[in-house]
């Protein structure tokens, strides 16, 4: 049982890995740009001001979106630090979250954007503090990891699935 579990999160770990690399590169459609926004909270205010639907509802990805791709992110390193430390769990999202947006502005590959810094960053302290108060009920990190990696199952698999038949249907 062991081995299927470090098996499946493993296998779920390393697809959303791909699949967060995949979104934050490879995801854009049209030309190439490069857009900087050194001014906290600029875009998100300009987002929530939106109150047409189209534009409406690239709010809610953008915002919903970068948060909700980086609660894994937050749960995965804690499992992967040997010292468990809320600061330095942080500190870590904040560091790879910006080179992701330095890689993007490099490349061209959409716009570079403190918001998308600040918002990843709820995201993986989201995962930190899920993490935590899993540690906190179970006083285990194993088990946490099991449960951790028996939810990552649960969602995960449908998740690696719509993405494959997204990437089928979009071929």
């Amino acid at each position: 049982m062991k081995k299927f579990l470090n098996f499946v999160f493993c296998t779920i770990f390393i697809a959303y890995f791909l699949i967060l690399l995949d979104t934050v590169f490879f995801f854009r459609t049209g030309d190439s740009m490069r857009s900087v926004n050194l001014i906290p909270f600029k875009s998100i205010t300009q987002y929530v001001n939106v109150y047409d639907g189209v534009r409406h509802k690239l709010v809610d990805m953008n915002i919903w979106g970068n948060i909700l791709m980086f609660i894994p992110f937050g749960i995965y390193l804690m499992i992967f630090l040997k010292e468990k430390s809320l600061i330095k769990g942080v500190l870590i999202t904040v560091l790879a979250s910006l080179i992701i947006e330095i890689v993007q502005f490099i490349f061209s590959l959409g716009s570079s954007d403190i918001d998308d810094i600040i918002l990843n960053t709820i995201g993986g302290v989201i995962g930190i503090l899920i993490y935590k108060i899993l540690m906190l009920i179970t006083k285990d990190s194993k088990k946490v990891k099991t449960i951790i990696t028996i939810l990552s199952g649960i969602v995960g698999f449908p998740v690696i699935f719509i993405t494959i038949m997204l990437y089928v249907y979009n071929s």
